[in-house]
């Protein structure tokens, strides 16, 4: 019985260990490595020195390979050979191999920028062929997939911002650009920034640092499908709800009819909405409004509405399409 258990307990710290090495191995992808330099790195980290030979038959990867995956961590600067007959490797501690990863990526990525500058000086230098051709206005759409192209251009847009910023959405919309640039920038922004969200002070809140004569509260549940910030009434990014996708899914676009759409219902929300600082005089005068002027402003809201998912519905009917 005793042994039976001991062959459980066996089992079962191999299963924990191979989950471990499985979710490193993962990490480890977006410091740069591939999946097979990954294997060997953790591979060298947990078992010490080893040769080409027994990483290869260790790991059931050909020889050659082998070689080229020994030589491409070296080069990264986080393995070294030991000379002898045969040569043997050892792999950098990994809190400092994760330190020379990250400096290595802060490295290109100054290249990059360098990079970007020379690229737009050659471009510009070049004759543009096209300059007699009749310019067309146009209506640019651009699907963003995932955080981190969506944050990005986020930052972009309230950086560029000069007279209006107006955000609409739930914490739940927001809650994956908590300490990011993009809600410092909402902080130190110059131009007029408006915020409707389900705001509540007695709890933490992505828009908590932002003072509170700027934020409204979303009252309204039915808007928890709509989330969109404008910049300067001329760009939008709207986000798609779709529980089917991972990773999440806004569009940008300069499209005006659309941008003035959003606004509008924007508008709409904000005069009716209060602050969330229930002390703001301003609040109280505006909530002071006719019942025939509330009856327009829902016929206004329901046209707006019915175009808007509208246009979502197609938009994901297109993405749908795509994949």
């Amino acid at each position: 019985m005793l042994q039976f258990l001991m062959t459980i307990e066996h089992h079962e710290n191999m299963f924990v260990s191979d989950n471990t090495i499985n979710e490193l191995n993962k990490l480890l992808l977006k410091y740069g490595l591939t999946q097979n330099q990954a294997k060997v790195f953790l591979y060298l980290s947990k078992i010490g020195i080893k040769t080409a030979s027994e990483i290869s038959k260790s790991l059931d990867i050909p020889r050659t390979e082998t070689y080229r995956l020994l030589d491409n961590l070296q080069e990264k600067g986080i393995l070294f050979s030991i000379f002898g007959k045969p040569t043997q490797f050892k792999v950098v501690e990994i809190n400092e191999s994760i330190k020379i990863l990250v400096d290595s990526e802060k490295n290109r990525i100054k290249e990059l920028e360098t990079g970007a500058d020379n690229i737009i000086k050659l471009w510009n230098s070049v004759t543009k062929y096209a300059e007699n051709k009749e310019k067309i206005d146009e209506n640019k759409f651009q699907t963003l997939q995932g955080r981190n192209s969506i944050l990005v251009k986020l930052e972009q847009m309230v950086k560029e911002s000069s007279e209006s910023i107006l955000v609409l959405g739930t914490e739940l919309d927001f809650k994956k650009f908590y300490h990011t640039d993009f809600i410092e920038l909402l902080q130190k922004t110059k131009s007029d920034l408006k915020v409707l969200s389900d705001y509540n002070k007695d709890k933490h809140h992505i828009f908590e640092d932002i003072p509170t004569k700027r934020i409204k509260k979303l009252e309204d549940v039915n808007r928890e499908n709509f989330c969109f910030i404008i910049k300067d009434d001329n760009e939008v990014i709207f986000f798609i709800s779709n529980s089917e996708l991972k990773e999440k899914l806004a569009i940008w676009t300069d499209s005006k009819a659309f941008v003035i759409t959003l606004r509008s219902l924007f508008n709409l929300l904000w005069t009716k909405s209060h602050y969330v600082d229930e002390s703001n005089i301003q609040s109280v005068l505006e909530g002071e409004i006719t019942f025939e002027h509330r009856l327009r402003e829902i016929e206004q809201e329901k046209i707006i509405l019915n175009y808007l998912q509208s246009v979502f519905k197609l938009t994901e009917n297109e993405m749908a399409n795509k994949r």
